[in-house]
């Protein structure tokens, strides 16, 4: 046996390492394809306009960068009825805390159109999906007043 490879999981490792090694995929592999993904969600909406030379989001474009980043996931989580991304997105549309659970239940239950709604093809839908997402927040705050 070779020395510090005792348990399963040490050969288990070096297994997994040598397949890797052997298929030719690389980690600068894995990490090019998450970045194509990103840059041509970015790239089909006009992205570059959202983000300050420092590289920040400008005041008044976080939904929209949150929404064109994070899109597979959030409507995953739209479609379950909650989790963080939804959460976040209620904050960023200005949900309070204690409607959050409200506005999940309500966006959950957008989530037909929400997900009709091809946001690669540019800014006008990317809006679109806000707006929906937004008339979701305001149900949620004026039905708890």
């Amino acid at each position: 046996m070779i020395p510090g490879f005792k348990t399963f999981q040490g050969l288990a490792a070096l297994g997994v390492f040598l397949l890797g090694i052997s298929s030719g995929c690389s980690i600068k592999a894995t990490s090019d394809t998450t970045s194509d993904a990103t840059t041509n969600v970015l790239s089909s909406t006009s992205g570059k306009s959202w983000w300050t030379e420092d590289g920040l989001v400008k005041h008044g474009e976080h939904a929209r960068a949150f929404v064109a980043v994070n899109y597979d996931t959030l409507l995953q989580e739209i479609a379950q009825g909650h989790g963080e991304y939804v959460q976040a997105f209620g904050t960023i549309l200005g949900v309070q805390s204690q409607q959050q659970a409200h506005f999940q239940e309500l966006i959950q239950n957008e989530y037909p159109l929400l997900v009709e709604i091809p946001i690669s093809l540019g800014d006008d839908q990317l809006n679109r999906f806000i707006a929906h997402a937004q008339q979701a927040g305001t149900h949620a705050a004026s039905s708890n007043l």
